[in-house]
């Protein structure tokens, strides 16, 4: 059975992982258009690498373990991985930049990437990569609100919601 990943180490030891495991798996392959929620990372050579959470999120994932019955739930592995990475927004250069990367990557084998994707990246890489904005105050202070929203119960929320 698989196990949800414990430290952020075992999440960026699964990326570089998920390529090598791809090519020893067609059915991995085929199911690649799929993927909603992809994690990135830069390797060795300055280029990103990238796995979807249902992979990165579980223990010493490969190829075998993803494609068997084992029932697993990408959105248990998002709530763990949220502890270590954020959503690069749609609108910044850097979601254009990795987009551009993962089309490359998922067109080597002829699969192009959901039209619902979102692309995660170290909190560390993502706040550096914000340093020199002078929003980065105000997106954290959001970022923030949104965090403790969520942990609200629902009708709680509303309130916020209305207040706001």
């Amino acid at each position: 059975m698989s196990t949800i990943v414990a430290h952020k180490q075992q999440a960026l030891d699964n990326i570089p992982r998920f390529e090598a495991e791809l090519d020893k798996s067609s059915e991995l392959q085929r199911r690649l258009a799929y993927a909603r929620a992809w994690y990135a990372v830069l390797n060795e050579d300055g280029e990103w690498a990238f796995a979807p959470s249902k992979f990165c999120g579980y223990e010493n994932m490969t190829a075998e373990e993803y494609v068997n019955d084992d029932p697993r739930d990408g959105r248990r592995t998002e709530k763990q991985l949220q502890n270590w990475f954020s959503v690069v927004p749609e609108d910044e250069e850097l979601f254009d930049e990795l987009n551009e990367q993962l089309t490359a990557f998922l067109s080597h084998y002829d699969k192009p990437p959901s039209t619902a994707v979102r692309i995660n990246v170290t909190n560390e890489y993502l706040a550096e990569y914000f340093a020199g904005d002078e929003g980065v105050r105000d997106r954290q202070i959001a970022d923030l609100l949104i965090a403790v929203s969520r942990s609200l119960p629902v009708d709680e929320r509303d309130r916020v919601k209305a207040a706001i």
